[in-house]
């Protein structure tokens, strides 16, 4: 099997929803999900999911196993989202072998095993109230 591959991936039966997402082939026909799709919150960073391919189009079908992350996701300020704050939030998170996204530039996208030892939720509180949002 490949490494991570671009995969055009289509959330909506009628084929008007396709979404490029890095994926890592793990069988035929099966992908593991390597970003946070926009189109479909309900697939998330590590996902294995199924598709069917038709005309160089993969049609979602199934989620086949859920990921071992549990993805956090806040909308921020410019402001906040360039601060020395999230900088080190975000290294900690990779420290505890997680992973994040920052999507559109304010919108930061968490996924971290839920036995990390790491609030999440505790230092976000603390970084928002420092922002006022």
């Amino acid at each position: 099997m490949p490494g991570t591959v671009g995969l055009h991936i289509c959330f909506d039966k009628r084929g008007r929803e396709i979404e490029v997402l890095d994926v890592t082939p793990v069988a035929q026909g099966k992908y593991r999900i390597e970003e946070t799709p926009i189109f479909n919150p309900c697939i998330t960073l590590g996902d294995i999911i199924r598709v069917e391919e038709k005309q160089g189009i993969a049609y979602y079908v199934e989620t086949v196993q859920k990921s071992r992350y549990v993805r956090y996701a806040w909308l921020l300020s410019k402001e906040a989202a360039a601060s020395q704050e999230i900088h080190e939030f975000k290294r900690r998170i990779t420290e505890h072998k997680g992973r994040w996204e920052q999507i559109f530039g304010g919108l930061l996208v968490i996924h971290l095993s839920k036995h990390s030892g790491v609030d999440v939720e505790a230092e976000m509180a603390l970084i928002l109230k420092r922002f006022e949002i």
